[in-house]
């Protein structure tokens, strides 16, 4: 079935131009000039095109440096046409897509099917470990059957598949085919012009491309830890943008704008490790944490407390679902019925986070540590890089590692569970310490449904997880803050938390 060919997302609404040239003290996120400035919390951990499922990594590539065939509608929630034109399902697992023609790479070479496959078929390459290849849960292959028709077909039937293509971006066929690369050619509005590592990177506009290019001419993404450092740097005119602030940090007016990129902060156990071996010990770790007042009092209008790992716009969603409550007595009765046991529930646990987690993260972990110490849990807090964090997130494990609870805060643009539950719940996902069966069958059942029942099988696995193993903690849905500079307009969407667009950021007369 061809899907109906769909308008491209307006990049940009045209806004003129006004040079305030008697304008003192700007800085280079103004009115005063075409070049912004993005403060961001944390620097990419990669440049390459197949990593770009991290948001860390995505907020500066995604539709500014390297587009997809296919894009979420951040308005409808829709799959809708971006490099690919249209495409249609020739069998359960074969899927055709007719590309855009006339695009080209910044290094000036065409984009073809041929190209499209290559980049594809390098994101599937397990030797080459990409972040993006958890999108994809089992084998596919690309192939050119002529410049503009690219085939795809997957190991098994995926009902999702324009959706899932959504997650490859396209580098160029330059891009080394077996190894990571630091300078990132792709076919969007921007092109990748320079990093200094630890300090910025730096796209400069490219007057080629193939739709409406963005009013910026160049745009720096600058780090900034500290959320206060952040929005300071946005209300002296030194960031055209500053993301995410704190509630702290906010301004009352309309310089602050808040959006939701259906995120999720949740903890996850260690369930292999003790004392969270023991399913006892985990729901005890459920019941000691207030979340209600740690959400409502330091997290304010960035959280909601919430009891499940996805948001409602998500079809793993269980309307209705609730967790445990907070209950520290029983938390405390759990322990010592698993002490009683021969569970050591005193063995040293790490509480494992990262500064940039999100605005305030700090205050929250300190108060979620101070009830799990209340009940009995011997815990220790753990900060790390964002590279060391992720080694702790994703397996293979380091043998080494103690009991660990470690922070997580996950998006889902998509609207599908299998963006979530995969490589969170099943017995060989990326980011699970769960081994369970039963989970593992609905999670694999699921993924060859689809409308229905594929959300009620989602549900069911989910239940079990919820009710049953609890190797989760859910604490927040999260809502997020940016500040924007003076003379600067932006409307965040659904997609700003991993798709914040250069060419949607318009420079006005302030």
């Amino acid at each position: 079935m061809t899907t109906r060919t769909s308008r491209r997302i307006a990049a940009f609404a045209a806004v003129p131009l006004v040079f305030l040239a008697a304008c003192s003290g700007q800085g280079p996120g103004t009115a005063a000039g075409t070049d912004l400035t993005i403060a961001l919390a944390v620097e990419p951990v990669s440049l390459d095109p197949c990593d770009t499922q991290d948001a860390t990594n995505a907020v500066v590539l995604r539709t500014n440096v390297t587009e997809s065939l296919t894009r979420i509608d951040p308005e409808t929630g829709e799959v809708v046409p971006f490099l690919a034109e249209s495409w249609e399902q020739v069998d359960p697992s074969t899927w055709r897509f007719t590309l855009r023609q006339g695009v080209r790479f910044h290094d000036g070479t065409p984009f073809d099917a041929a190209a499209a496959a290559a980049s594809i078929n390098r994101v599937l390459d397990p030797e080459l470990n990409c972040q993006n290849l958890d999108q994809f849960p089992y084998p596919l292959t690309a192939t050119a059957l002529d410049a503009a028709t690219l085939q795809v077909v997957s190991e098994s039937p995926d009902s999702i598949l324009p959706l899932r293509i959504s997650y490859a971006d396209i580098g160029a066929p330059a891009t080394p085919a077996g190894e990571k690369t630091s300078s990132p050619v792709g076919t969007g509005p921007y092109r990748f012009a320079e990093r200094v590592q630890g300090q910025s990177v730096t796209l400069t506009r490219n007057d080629d491309y193939w739709g409406q290019a963005g009013q910026a001419t160049s745009v720096r993404y600058v780090y900034r830890e500290e959320p206060s450092v952040r929005a300071g740097m946005a209300r002296t005119g030194e960031a055209s943008i500053a993301v995410p602030v704190s509630v702290q940090d906010a301004t009352d007016d309309d310089r602050t704008r808040e959006y939701q990129d259906n995120r999720v902060f949740f903890l996850r156990t260690s369930t292999e490790k003790a004392p969270f071996t023991d399913p006892r010990v985990r729901r005890a770790a459920q019941q000691a944490i207030d979340k209600q007042t740690i959400v409502g009092s330091l997290m304010e209008r960035t959280g909601t407390p919430f009891d499940q790992i996805v948001a409602s716009t998500v079809n793993g969603h269980i309307d209705g679902f609730t967790g445990p409550a907070f209950d520290p007595a029983a938390a405390e009765q759990l322990l010592r019925a698993a002490e009683a046991d021969g569970v050591d529930v005193r063995a040293p646990i790490d509480l494992v986070t990262r500064p940039d987690l999100f605005p305030g993260s700090d205050e929250v972990i300190q108060a979620i540590h101070q009830n799990l110490q209340s009940v009995g849990f011997t815990v220790n807090i753990l900060s790390l890089d964002t590279d060391a964090w992720l080694q702790l997130l994703r397996s293979p494990f380091p043998p080494d590692q103690k009991a660990t609870i470690i922070a997580i805060s996950h998006d889902n643009i998509s609207g599908d569970a299998s963006f979530s539950f995969p490589k969170y719940m099943a017995g060989d996902g990326s980011n699970s310490t769960i081994r369970n069966p039963e989970i593992d069958a609905l999670l694999a059942e699921a993924e060859q449904a689809g409308g229905a029942e594929r959300a009620a099988l989602y549900q069911r696995a989910a239940e079990i997880e919820y009710r049953d193993v609890n190797a989760f903690l859910p604490i927040a849905l999260q809502s997020k803050l940016l500040m924007l500079g003076p003379g600067i307009e932006y409307q965040p969407n659904s997609l700003t938390g991993v798709e914040l667009s250069v060419a949607d950021i318009a420079i006005t007369t302030g």
